[in-house]
């Protein structure tokens, strides 16, 4: 049994937004790993979602049957392809147009790339610096000291004054801010004049902290240097899924990681809509 409805809008001359285009298939029953099935296949291209394009979407709903073929209970439901596949085998070369729209696959550019590169979801190559941070360190002292960026650039903004004035700081003590019905006391911590801070923010624990990175500051040949401090994880190539993303399953795999896959794709963009309407016409949907 098969049921279609369509509700239309134009749109451009080339296609119509339809709010709602839906197509139900019930198939027969089915015999799966000793039980019987029956399918209710849902077609779907309409721009339900509201996205401004029409978009292509099969799915379905399983129900386990007595012997005499009657429902007894749902099983399973959505993207279940295989499924789809099991009892409508008919349907299957339409599968790969699934979330497909009338622009094309969705995210066709980006997710394919994505896909086929070693880049991680930030753009990353494995072992490629993606954070820096500005320590500081003294004369020959391969130890760096981290702060935050704020202060690490009231400080660097303080070496860049000339002769005496550089880091000519007053050490200063921040309490801890009382709150009504607190039975417990911190102790202060402490700043250098001109860099306001809240108790939770001051750069030093104590007061001997504070002054000794004074006098380091003012003695001991401060220098800044910006250092990596995360790397990029990387990923592997996922290529099968990079050919079902751009719906290109004859792609092969040095057409998909060599340079210029973005351009690749873009220019056989236009032949797989045409491919996609074709389909969708097929399948009497109103284009």
């Amino acid at each position: 049994m098969t049921t279609t409805t369509a509700n239309t809008l134009p749109i451009t001359a080339e296609s119509k937004l339809t709010k709602s285009q839906t197509r139900i298939v019930y198939s027969p029953v089915y015999e799966s790993d000793g039980r019987n099935y029956q399918a209710k296949v849902e077609l779907r291209f309409d721009d339900e979602c509201g996205n401004g394009h029409n978009s292509f979407a099969i799915t379905a709903d399983v129900y386990l049957c007595d012997i005499k073929g009657n429902r007894v209970r749902w099983e399973s439901g959505g993207c279940c392809h295989d499924e789809i596949v099991k009892a409508m085998p008919q349907y299957e070369k339409f599968i790969k147009w699934h979330l497909t729209s009338t622009d094309g696959p969705m995210h066709y550019g980006a997710n394919t790339v994505y896909l086929a590169g070693d880049r991680d979801c930030n753009g990353f190559l494995k072992g490629e610096p993606s954070a820096f941070e500005t320590v500081i360190s003294f004369g020959e002292n391969p130890i760096k000291h981290k702060f935050g960026k704020r202060f690490t650039k009231f400080l660097q903004e303080a070496k860049s004054h000339p002769g005496s004035e550089q880091f000519d700081f007053e050490v200063i003590a921040v309490a801890h801010e009382d709150r009504a019905g607190e039975n417990y006391k911190f102790e202060p911590k402490y700043t250098f004049g001109g860099f306001d801070a809240r108790w939770y923010e001051c750069p030093f624990d104590t007061e001997s902290g504070a002054l000794n990175f004074l006098y380091a500051l003012q003695h001991c040949e401060p220098k800044f240097t910006t250092v990596a401090v995360a790397w990029g994880k990387g990923k592997a190539r996922e290529l099968d899924a990079a050919r079902r993303s751009a719906v290109w399953p004859d792609a092969t795999d040095e057409e998909l990681t060599a340079p210029g896959l973005r351009e690749r794709l873009d220019a056989r963009l236009p032949g797989l809509l045409t491919e996609f309407r074709a389909a969708m016409e097929k399948l009497g949907f109103v284009w």
